[in-house]
């Protein structure tokens, strides 16, 4: 009997919605599309000038090392971009598996109209932070 029970429930996950597939925000997908080659480029090109960066630093000598100081600063202020950077990947992925999640529960329990509203709200949500994003790129 157990088994059956199994069988069923499988069988139950593989029939997907009854509303019929969903699709994801074409206008989000697009949008990151665009965006996440950017962020690659970004990435790379601050790998490169923090490399040459690195080469740039002299030795620490008694006396003048106020150039040493500000290029410690502009170092630490390059990596705390790539780390925002490389954050956003993570943000792009965490966007999709929460808005999967949402999908799911508003497909399964269609007359709870919170859960279509949550796949609204995470869409206008990862919609901000994109424009944040771009204006990050941008800046950097």
């Amino acid at each position: 009997k157990e088994d059956k029970d199994e069988k069923k429930k499988g069988e139950d996950e593989d029939k997907g919605p009854p509303c019929g597939p969903v699709n994801c925000n074409e206008k989000i997908v697009v949008l990151l599309q665009r965006l996440k080659p950017e962020i690659k480029d970004v990435i790379e090109q601050l790998n490169l000038v923090t490399t040459w960066l690195q080469l740039q630093i002299p030795r620490i000598e008694d006396g003048n090392n106020f150039g040493v100081a500000v290029q410690e600063k502009v170092f630490e202020l390059m990596t705390s971009l790539h780390t925002k950077l490389e954050g956003f990947h993570t943000q792009i992925s965490k966007y999709f598996s929460e808005r999967g999640d949402a999908v799911t529960k508003a497909a399964k329990q269609p007359h709870v109209g919170d859960y279509l509203q949550l796949v609204h709200e995470l869409d206008e949500a990862e919609y901000r932070d994109i424009r944040l994003m771009v204006m990050e790129i941008r800046n950097a």
